[in-house]
């Protein structure tokens, strides 16, 4: 009986996550050391066929044809500032896939909209043996928010391991309004029970 009750208490014990958690985990995760580089293009691979980068990665052919790139997500599509201009037709003869959005980085930004169309995009990319280049101006805020949702939806990580997995493969720094979101995420999926 005592092993009954163990059992459903260590249930109760999964707590909400707060944007001051998230905080943390960012302030505590040590990125990787920056590698010397003559190139400009900043990326690096978050998971296995999923790189984090900014634009100039992004508008550099050569480099992704390299890598093997066959998806390109760009979380800071339009023209402007804070904004990247590419589109479908700048990476269609290359036979890159191309999904653009256009999101300012700023934490008023409902950038938990994209979550789900975003998490498959990649996720049918890398299930059929491709690979994404997640990006937005620096690599750092819209891009990192993405592709941690990604990996706490499609790979069942909490978002605080999801956090911490990004920011040691990379230098992140998602503004506030997106870290509150992601929390939000990680909330709504422990009470509709997808964690």
């Amino acid at each position: 009986m005592e092993y009954l009750l163990a059992k459903f208490r260590k249930k109760d014990t999964i707590k909400e996550v707060t944007f001051e958690d998230l905080q943390a985990v960012l302030l505590r995760t040590q990125p990787p050391l920056k590698k010397k580089n003559i190139s400009t293009c900043d990326y690096n691979e978050i998971f296995p066929n999923i790189y984090v980068g900014d634009w100039n990665t992004a508008k550099n052919l050569n480099l992704l044809l390299s890598l093997g790139i066959t998806h390109v997500v760009n979380a800071a599509q339009g023209i402007g500032f804070g904004m990247v201009d590419t589109n479908e037709q700048f990476y269609r003869p290359f036979n890159i896939h191309y999904m653009g959005l256009a999101l300012s980085d700023d934490p008023n930004v409902a950038i938990n909209e994209y979550f789900d169309s975003v998490s498959n995009f990649i996720d049918d990319a890398v299930s059929s043996k491709g690979k994404v280049l997640v990006h937005c101006i620096m690599g750092i805020s819209r891009s990192a928010t993405i592709t941690i949702a990604y990996l706490m939806i499609k790979k069942g990580l909490r978002a605080k391991e999801a956090v911490e997995k990004v920011k040691k493969a990379r230098d992140i720094r998602p503004n506030d309004g997106f870290l509150k979101q992601l929390a939000q995420l990680d909330n709504d999926r422990i009470h509709n029970n997808n964690i």
